[in-house]
């Protein structure tokens, strides 16, 4: 429904004010004015015309009236008031002058009685039309029977907008006050009760069942959220948060704004805050590349970049699909500065040719083979790509003069006992002594745990298995994992490459570890499913799979930087002439002998220790 042109509501209310001084006299001589009719006639006119010079002063009649709200109150008492202070105005100087008789003299009376009444019909006129519009415009859509977690201004501000949304009809049953509230429902907002979070139990949904309950209480920490939800989750309430005031659109928020429950709220922390006002320096103007772009942290990593403004993002994926979806979603965004290049970054040729063509001044290279179990199976693949191929891009990036090279790491490198953790270890090792062999490059290291909800993650398994109707698998009871989300990971290895320094490892104080039984378990009650109802199996450890990873290795340290939250290892002496002597005779090896390459990585990363028996592939083919 289009907005009435201004026109028609600025003629509608000089009627409304024309009713208005009719009534006035009515009531004024106790509607019987017979003998002050002539003058009415003669005072109506003058009346519209203060009213219309004042309105189109202040301009009551620019509000959206099926969106009036207490300012648009306030503009129509502010111009009633003007009208009468000139009417006043006009009756003061006509008793001055002895004009008693005059048209222009206005009882006192009736200017009290006609700016009551004008203010009055005004304000009701566009609530009667608010009430129609909204009653019209949500006939046949869906009724939603709401309540909404808190009683500060941002609770009156969702309460406003559900009430006034013709996308559905929200019926807000309540407001919940996290503290203790009193007698439930004594204390009203707006007529609207509000209940303590104490007093609302399962008996208490029974009686007042609701469809909806939407968050507008900003809590510091997400698992006090989760936790004060529990209720209404494990009663297959869906549960709704109102964003921060920065993510609405032009600060005006509507219910396309609402957000269900976030990854964040899976973390047993709460959500990492890094500012930015110097990333934009690091990357406006700047050329970057970026490996494995299309993947669940390098296209979020991509975003971020592209948001401060560098002049040109060499995207680079060896996976088509991936890729050209990253380049449809870059377009639909309004991005242009950036090109996608379908590449392995095992062609070297490929890589060095890249940067004599667009000599980057940053690589984040965020390429790898990631998956624990599948390179347990086939070692040959993450020999190749996490070491051999990032060996050769990290000598192309010192060759070509890259500023900085930014290798993108994980906790599994830490103590390994995998060939993924293995592999992301020597990458380590290999960017310090790149630091030495190429000083002009700075070659750093951002090392952190698991990203919630990347592909393959566990997150992902579980949405799948619970969607299924179970059961949930959990490899150990006992299995805990450092979390992050990917918003958060980017962020990091952005700040790292502002901040950091050649031949460091930075990782992040990520909290405490999450037990991935409790993590299931809130998977479970965040999709409205019952606990009781899906099964979570223990399947036993896989391959290279341990109970708890560790950020750091027993012989490093940490110390701060510019940034809470972001720290570095404070590493050991490292002899790059016995690395490089090695990285050559793996180069030489077989990789399809299995056996030879284990045994080699073990020389390599001495802390390396496999927990199961790798045979080379050519046993595993005649099994």
């Amino acid at each position: 429904m289009r907005s009435s042109p201004r026109w028609l509501i600025l003629l509608i209310d000089l009627i409304l004010v024309s009713i208005a001084f009719f009534f006035t006299y009515l009531l004024r001589f106790n509607f019987a004015f017979a003998d002050s009719f002539h003058k009415f006639l003669l005072q109506l006119p003058l009346v519209l015309l203060i009213s219309t010079l004042v309105f189109l002063r202040i301009k009551p009649y620019r509000g959206v009236v099926r969106l009036t709200g207490e300012y648009d109150i306030k503009m129509i008492t502010k111009a009633n008031i003007f009208i009468a202070a000139v009417m006043f105005l006009l009756t003061i100087l006509m008793r001055l002058a002895g004009r008693t008789e005059s048209f222009l003299n206005f009882p006192y009376s009736v200017i009290i009685i006609q700016f009551l009444l004008a203010t009055f019909f005004m304000i009701v006129a566009r609530a009667i039309y608010k009430s129609l519009y909204y009653k019209i415009a949500r006939e046949g859509s869906k009724t939603y029977k709401v309540l909404i977690y808190g009683t500060g201004m941002p609770a009156v501000r969702t309460f406003e907008t559900l009430k006034n949304s013709t996308d559905c009809h929200y019926i807000i049953e309540g407001f919940i006050q996290p503290e203790h509230a009193g007698e439930p429902g004594a204390k009203r907002i707006q007529g609207i009760p509000i209940y303590a979070q104490a007093d609302i139990d399962e008996e208490w949904l029974r009686r007042h069942p609701v469809d909806q309950v939407i968050i507008a209480h900003q809590e510091q920490d997400p698992l006090a959220t989760l936790n004060n939800m529990d209720l209404f989750i494990r009663q297959g309430i869906q549960v709704k948060v109102v964003p921060p005031p920065e993510q609405w659109t032009g600060h005006f928020f509507d219910v396309h704004h609402l957000q269900s429950l976030n990854l964040e709220m899976l973390l047993d922390r709460k959500p990492i805050r890094l500012e930015d006002r110097d990333i934009r320096s690091l990357l406006e103007g700047k050329t970057v590349m970026v490996t494995g772009a299309a993947g669940s942290i390098g296209s979020v990593l991509t975003r971020q970049i592209l948001y401060y403004g560098p002049a040109k993002v060499i995207l680079v994926d060896q996976a088509e699909s991936p890729l050209y979806d990253l380049k449809v979603d870059l377009e639909t965004e309004g991005y242009q500065n950036f090109r996608t290049v379908l590449a392995d970054i095992e062609d070297t040729a490929l890589m060095e040719k890249l940067m004599a063509e667009h000599r980057p001044d940053y690589i984040f290279h965020a390429a790898a083979y990631k998956h624990v179990p599948v390179l347990e199976m086939e070692p040959y693949y993450g020999i190749k790509v996490n070491i051999l191929a990032t060996r050769r891009l990290m000598e192309a990036a010192g060759q070509y003069g890259v500023r900085k090279f930014i290798q993108i790491s994980t906790d599994k490198a830490v103590n390994p006992t995998n060939v993924m953790g293995a592999t992301k270890r020597v990458a380590e090792l290999m960017a310090r002594c790149m630091q030495e062999k190429y000083p002009q490059t700075e070659y750093i290291v951002t090392r952190f745990g698991n990203v919630l909800g990347s592909n393959g993650s566990v997150v992902h398994r579980f949405r799948k298995q619970i969607k299924n109707g179970g059961p949930v698998t959990v490899t150990d009871e006992n299995i805990v994992r450092y979390f992050m989300t990917i918003p958060e990971a980017a962020h990091l290895v952005l700040k790292a490459a502002h901040t950091g320094s050649g031949g460091k490892i930075y990782v992040f104080d990520m909290g405490h570890p999450v037990r991935i039984m409790d993590l299931a378990k809130r998977m479970i009650a965040l999709m409205g499913k019952n606990p009781e109802e899906i099964e979570i199996r223990i399947t036993g450890l896989r391959p290279g799979e341990k109970i708890y990873e560790e950020l750091l290795t027993s012989d490093e340290k940490v110390t701060r930087t510019e940034y809470d939250k972001l720290y570095i290892a404070r590493l050991s002496p490292l002899d790059c002439a016995l690395l490089f002597e090695q990285l050559n005779l793996l180069e030489q090896t077989d990789l399809h002998d299995t056996g030879a390459v284990i045994d080699l990585l073990r020389r390599i990363v001495p802390e390396y220790k496999p927990n199961r028996n790798h045979r080379s592939l050519d046993e595993k083919r005649q099994s």
